[in-house]
C-alpha cells in the first residue's frame, strides 16, 4: 500500500512538471494567459459541463503471491466507462465502471484457482473484476494556473469509493473498495480529449478468495481513452460586483431630514405658543389712541351744527376710554376774513363751544381737556374754509 501511494505521488509530480513546462514553452503563451480566468465563476445548469469517457488498458492485481512469475504474466485487460460533471473548473464528480479481468497466482486451491499446480505447487489465478465507484476529482492545473478552456494538458488527481465484485469458477466476492488515481486530459478539440489514467483500487485481502498476509490488497490499472464533452463546455467568470457610491443620495437625504426636523421643531414651537396664548386671560384695554378730529364752523360763527354734534359724540366716547390722557381743544380762524382781534375771539369761542359740548352734553371729564385758541396766526390748513375749525388732539 505504501509503495503504491509513493509511486502515484511520483507520477503526479512528473506529469505536472511536464504540463507546466509545456505551458511555459508554448509559442502563444501570451494569448493563452490573456484567456486565463480565475474565480468566482457563474454556476452552470445541471446538465452543462457533462462528459462521458471510455478507455482501455491493463490491470495488475496485487495479491498474496504477486511476486511470483514474470511481470507480463500479471497483466490482464482493463476497461473504463465513465460519466461525470465539472461543478467548477477545479472540482468535478464522476461515476465509473472499471475492471474486466485480473490474473495472479495462489499456492493452494483457492476460490479462483485455475487448472493444476506447477512444480512449485502454485496455481494460476484468474477472475473477473468489476469496480463501480464514485470519484471526487480535482483539476490541479485549473486550481493553480487558472481556468483556460483551451488548456492543452489538465492534471486531475482524484479519490473515490464504491463497490467491487470478483467472480469466477461460479463464485462471487463483493467488497467495498477505495480508489485513488490520476487522470490526464489532453485536449484534442472543443469536444474531445485524450485521457491517460492511472488508478489504484484498494480492497480487503479476501477479495480474491485468499485471506493471508497483509490486510489489504488491490489492483493497479493504466488506461488510455477518449472523453467527450457535452452541452455547454466552458465556465464564465462571475462579473465583478461594483458597489455604487450612494454618498450624494445619503447626504441629500440627511439634509432633507435635517430640514424636516427643523420645520417640525418650528411647528412644535408655534403650537406651544398657541397653546400658551389660549390659556391666557383676555386683556382689558383701558386706553385707546384717539386720532386728531376736526369740527368745522361757518364763517364768522362759533355755534355747532347737528352734524358736528354727532361727530363730537363719537369723539367723547373715545376720550372717556382713555381716562389718563389729556386732550387739547385747539380753536382756529382763517385770516382771509376779519381782523386779527376778531379772529382771536372766534377761535376762543369755537374752542369753548366744543369744550362745553364735550363736558356738559357728553360727560367728558373736564380735567382731560385743555382749551387753546390760536386765532388766525397759525392756520392748520391751506384753505380759508378749512381753517374755521376746532381740532381735538
Amino acid at each position: 500500500m505504501k509503495k503504491a501511494l509513493f509511486l502515484l505521488v511520483c507520477v503526479c509530480a512528473l506529469m505536472e512538471g511536464a504540463a507546466i513546462a509545456q505551458t511555459n514553452t508554448s509559442s502563444d503563451s501570451f494569448v493563452k494567459e490573456a484567456q486565463t480566468k480565475r474565480g468566482p465563476y457563474l454556476t452552470n445548469r445541471l446538465f452543462d459541463n457533462i462528459f462521458i469517457g471510455i478507455g482501455a488498458g491493463v490491470n495488475v492485481y496485487r495479491g498474496e503471491n504477486d511476486s511470483y512469475g514474470s511481470f507480463g504474466k500479471h497483466l490482464s485487460p482493463a476497461l473504463d466507462i465513465s460519466v461525470g460533471k465539472w461543478v467548477t473548473p477545479s472540482v468535478g464528480l464522476r461515476l465509473q465502471y472499471a475492471g474486466l479481468n485480473a490474473k495472479g497466482w495462489t499456492n493452494y486451491q483457492s476460490t479462483f484457482a485455475k487448472g493444476t499446480p506447477d512444480n512449485n505447487g502454485i496455481y494460476k489465478e484468474k477472475f473477473n473484476v468489476m469496480n463501480l465507484h464514485a470519484d471526487v476529482m480535482w483539476n490541479l492545473s485549473n486550481a493553480i494556473g487558472g481556468y483556460r478552456a483551451d488548456r492543452t494538458w489538465s492534471f486531475v488527481p482524484y479519490v473515490g469509493f464504491g463497490w467491487g465484485r470478483a467472480s469466477g469458477n461460479d463464485n462471487k466476492k463483493n467488497e467495498m473498495v477505495a480508489n485513488i488515481g490520476l487522470l490526464n486530459n489532453i485536449r484534442l478539440g472543443n469536444v474531445v480529449d485524450l485521457t491517460l489514467e492511472v488508478r489504484d483500487m484498494i480492497v480487503n485481502q479476501r477479495f480474491d478468495g485468499v485471506s493471508r498476509g497483509s490486510r489489504y490488497e488491490g489492483m493497479w490499472s493504466v488506461t488510455a481513452g477518449l472523453s467527450f464533452k457535452l452541452n455547454r463546455r466552458d465556465f464564465k467568470r462571475a462579473p465583478q460586483v461594483v458597489v455604487p457610491d450612494y454618498t450624494p443620495y445619503t447626504n441629500k437625504i440627511k439634509s432633507l431630514e435635517n430640514d424636516l426636523e427643523a420645520k417640525n421643531n418650528k411647528i412644535k414651537e408655534l403650537n406651544d405658543q398657541l397653546a400658551a396664548a389660549r390659556k391666557q386671560k383676555p386683556e382689558t384695554v383701558t386706553q385707546f389712541e384717539v386720532a386728531p378730529m376736526a369740527i368745522f364752523f361757518e364763517i364768522g360763527k362759533a355755534n355747532l351744527t347737528d352734524k358736528e354734534m354727532i361727530n363730537l359724540g363719537y369723539i367723547a366716547e373715545a376720550i372717556k376710554k382713555s381716562p389718563n390722557k389729556t386732550f387739547k381743544v385747539v380753536g382756529s380762524a382763517d385770516k382771509a376774513t376779519g381782523s386779527a382781534k376778531r379772529n382771536q375771539q372766534l377761535s376762543e369761542m369755537r374752542a369753548q363751544a366744543v369744550y362745553d359740548a364735550l363736558v356738559n352734553k357728553f360727560g367728558v371729564n373736564k380735567n382731560q381737556l385743555q382749551i387753546v385758541a390760536k386765532g388766525s396766526n397759525d392756520e392748520p390748513f391751506d384753505k380759508p374754509v378749512l381753517n374755521r375749525v376746532t381740532i381735538i388732539e
